[in-house]
């Protein structure tokens, strides 16, 4: 019998990981399992040496304002799912696939729901795939969510024997 107490479930806001959501938060009801959203803020790109006017633009300015607008979108998420669900959110910055990997380690996640968003050819080798790492390194199962599911949650399906 499988037991399930923790299932993380990772969003970039994309429409990919809406799709993945309603997945991580139905296994988390069947299973009575928390639920832990994560947000990775990849802020290594910001801290670049930026000139504005001549004068050096310290990044940490912009990074401030973006975790403080993912926190708020975090939140809205959390809107979207049913109630009685026990949810934790978890903000991180880093590296987006080595922080998944790593929150699922530290929480003991019993299994990961993570979107794929689909790309191949040139977007794929430079952007690389998220979910390809964390499936290949994530020390529990993953549940990859294709950005173009089938629906079975959201037309209704989901649970039904």
């Amino acid at each position: 019998m499988i037991k399930i107490k923790r299932v993380l479930v990772s969003t970039d806001f994309s429409e990919a990981a809406a799709k993945a959501l309603p997945y991580a938060a139905s296994l988390a009801q069947e299973y009575k399992a928390e639920l832990h959203v994560v947000h990775v803020v990849e802020d290594s790109l910001y801290y670049a040496q930026f000139v504005y006017d001549g004068a050096p633009f310290d990044p940490t300015v912009l990074i401030e304002g973006l975790v403080a607008d993912r926190k708020k979108r975090l939140e809205e998420v959390l809107k979207g799912l049913p109630s009685g669900l026990k949810v934790t959110t978890h903000l991180r910055r880093g590296v987006v696939a080595s922080e998944i990997i790593a929150s699922a380690g530290e929480l003991d996640a019993d299994v990961v729901v993570i979107a794929t968003h689909g790309r191949t050819g040139l977007s794929h080798l430079i952007f690389g795939s998220v979910a390809e790492r964390v499936v290949r390194e994530c020390p529990c199962p993953v549940l990859t969510v294709r950005e173009k599911a089938h629906g079975m949650i959201a037309n209704g399906n989901a649970g039904k024997k």
